[in-house]
């Protein structure tokens, strides 16, 4: 019966993390344990243990008087200081990633091809639509967890996902789309590092790392700047 539980819990912060990762609902919604367990069709109780990890992650928060909301939008200190503990660690995972080079050369190599897939088609797209902008996320996301998976390190990579849910955070999109999506930046600047992978030249791909990471952090903190007076229609950077 306990196993049941635990794998009931994990179902259902599953089916409640996608939909918060799908924008579901906007930034401040309330989010109601006896209306989300009557919509999942289960019991309060594995809805309340989800809420409580979901809580940990910082897509939601507890509001006395409210109960669970969604978590706003980061502001520009949780941006820069994001973006800040990203490069100090991606720019180690990279260093490590160096010693399967092989392997590693060979996941990032077709990571940056998925990508381009996605570009190409958002460059094509008469309007942008969110599962587009979903799949480009997930294609950018892609190239970085490649760096944490081959550092060789369970913890980094679960600090990857950690790291995961706050960027999502930065990057929420809601009705009428993104202002500006930069996928061909960040997928350019992917590109600059690959090539220096590619070359086997360590010191030009952390640069370039550093470089893409930096240009992330500008971007967002444009577009927070932006975000204010266009709340119907969020601006995206990737990361």
């Amino acid at each position: 019966m306990a196993i049941r539980r635990q794998v009931l819990r994990d179902e259902v912060e599953e089916l409640i993390l996608q939909r918060l990762l799908e924008s579901h609902w906007a930034p401040g919604s309330r989010l109601s344990i006896d209306g989300l367990a009557r919509d999942l069709d289960v019991s309060p109780t594995p809805v309340r243990e989800a809420m409580v990890s979901l809580e940990r992650s910082g897509l939601v928060e507890y509001v006395a008087l409210r109960g669970y909301v969604v978590a706003p939008m980061l502001d520009t200190e949780q941006i820069t200081e994001l973006l800040g503990a990203r490069k100090v660690i991606e720019l180690a995972v990279l260093d490590r990633a160096f010693e399967n080079f092989e392997a590693f050369l060979a996941d990032l190599e077709a990571a940056h091809a998925r990508h381009a897939d996605v570009v190409r088609r958002i460059a094509g797209a008469d309007q942008l639509d969110y599962e587009l902008v979903r799949e480009h996320f997930q294609a950018d996301s892609d190239f970085h967890q490649t760096l944490y998976r081959h550092a060789d390190n369970r913890y980094l990579e679960q600090m990857f996902e950690r790291l995961s849910t706050h960027t999502h955070r930065m990057r929420q999109t809601w009705e009428g789309g993104p202002l500006h999506l930069d996928a061909h930046e960040a997928f350019a600047e992917h590109a600059v590092i690959l090539d220096s992978v590619r070359r086997h030249h360590h010191d030009a791909a952390m640069r370039a790392l550093s470089d893409h990471l930096d240009g992330v952090l500008a971007r967002s903190l444009r577009i927070n700047e932006l975000e204010s007076s266009h709340p119907a229609g969020t601006p995206a950077a990737s990361a």
